[in-house]
């Protein structure tokens, strides 16, 4: 059977489950095949593209780079199945995947999310960091994708939805907390509650802290914008978060002079560009044109 062939039978629908699951025996069960079935429909589909589809990685299975391509392709498919099942039988709009981490989805698209869903809307929510968030994307498990700090690769489309300046976050009864702005060398001394090293905010963190020369200490590293306020509520010490964080009583956020804002992206893959437009029209364009990139497909229609 050529590969078009396949591509167009049971074979794609059959590593589409496998894609999302990485794992023979679950994807078997979900599909109600056996698992040596389901070896035979993915081998031969890779033999018959000519392509390694996985790989092993001790007990891991990752998916090779064209096996995340037939990944989305199967994906779209299916969506696209969906959605003419739902015109025919005139069914409420195709339900919308996000992929965001805890702090964006609380912060800064939580509104617009309440107001696609009052228009009907079904959302679903994938909660993930910024690496599992573009690899729910480019697998076509999310239709959106929200991430912060830098744009996403030219591959996919995007638009700066927010920007926040930094916030030292901090007791009103601590002198700092007066003033209308503080400057990096202000925080020399400080216990700081910071993200665990190695995320995105840490390491930003981390390199102006020492450029500015600052002397801090670790009070504690937790993950979250939520647990690092809570921790600074509980006295443990100082944080740095996005201005757009909400704060419980006691707490105050000075800007800090001296760190960037935190951009947040939306990003998307063109063929989901319809399913996506709703959501992002609850947004401004930051910047105008200028914000917009593109990999050649065009802006979700309006």
């Amino acid at each position: 059977m050529a590969g078009r062939d396949l591509l167009e039978a049971d074979a794609l629908r059959s590593f589409a489950v496998f894609a999302e699951h990485r794992n023979f025996t679950l994807a078997a069960a979900a599909l109600h095949i056996s698992q040596p079935a389901l070896h035979v429909k993915i081998r031969k589909l890779a033999e018959a593209l000519g392509v390694e589809l996985y790989e092993r990685d001790g007990r891991r299975l990752t998916l090779t780079a064209a096996g995340v391509q037939l990944a989305a392709y199967a994906q779209d498919s299916r969506r696209r199945a969906d959605e003419f099942l739902r015109e025919l039988h005139h069914d409420p709009a195709p339900t919308l995947t996000i992929a965001a981490g805890r702090g964006a989805l609380r912060w800064v698209i939580g509104e617009a999310i309440r107001q696609v869903g009052r228009r009907g809307r079904r959302v679903q929510v994938i909660t993930a960091d910024r690496d599992a968030a573009l690899s729910a994307l480019s697998a076509g498990r999310a239709d959106l994708a929200v991430i912060a700090h830098d744009p996403p690769s030219r591959q996919v489309e995007a638009r700066q939805i927010a920007a926040y300046r930094q916030v030292l976050v901090l007791a009103e009864a601590h002198p700092l907390a007066a003033r209308r702005q503080v400057r990096l060398r202000d925080l020399d001394g400080l216990d700081l509650v910071v993200p665990p090293a190695g995320r995105p905010h840490r390491r930003a963190l981390d390199r102006a802290l020492l450029d500015a020369g600052v002397r801090w200490q670790v009070a504690a590293e937790v993950d979250g914008w939520d647990l690092l306020v809570h921790l600074a509520a509980l006295g443990v010490g100082a944080t740095v978060v996005n201005g757009c964080v909400g704060l419980p009583d006691g707490l105050r956020a000075v800007p800090v002079d001296g760190l960037p804002e935190v951009r947040y992206w939306a990003t998307w893959r063109p063929p989901r560009a319809h399913l996506v437009r709703d959501l992002l029209d609850q947004f401004r364009p930051a910047g105008g044109a200028a914000e917009r990139r593109r990999s050649g497909a065009q802006e979700p229609p309006r």
